[in-house]
């Protein structure tokens, strides 16, 4: 039973995370269209989507670290979920990464 949940929630996060990279690329060719690059090696637009993906959890971690530090919340240091061990700051850090371009795909809507 654990184990499909665990396999379940592995495709899960694993197609938020494809989806997020290709909302990411869509989002990049939109507003860079005629930006060249001419340093070698060329970069592509899905690891520049990585890099951005990485670079927000990284901005949204160490403002979670600072909220943590300024109002003194106890956060355990690991969390046990399905039988994944991870550090909840990083997991929540990475989700909101994720969902980040559909939110401001959201606000960005036409009313």
């Amino acid at each position: 039973m654990f184990f499909v949940l665990r396999v379940l929630l592995l495709i899960v996060l694993l197609a938020l995370i494809y989806l997020s990279l290709c909302k990411r690329v869509q989002t990049d060719r939109f507003w860079k269209r005629s930006r060249e690059i001419p340093v070698e090696p060329r970069e592509s637009v899905f690891s520049q989507a990585i890099v951005d993906l990485l670079a927000t959890a990284g901005g949204v971690y160490l403002a979670l670290l600072l909220v943590r530090n300024f109002l003194q919340i106890t956060i355990p240091e690991q969390v046990v979920i399905f039988g994944l061990r991870f550090e909840p700051m990083a997991a929540i850090s990475l989700l909101i990464a994720i969902l980040q371009p559909y939110f401001v795909f959201i606000s960005r809507r036409p009313s």
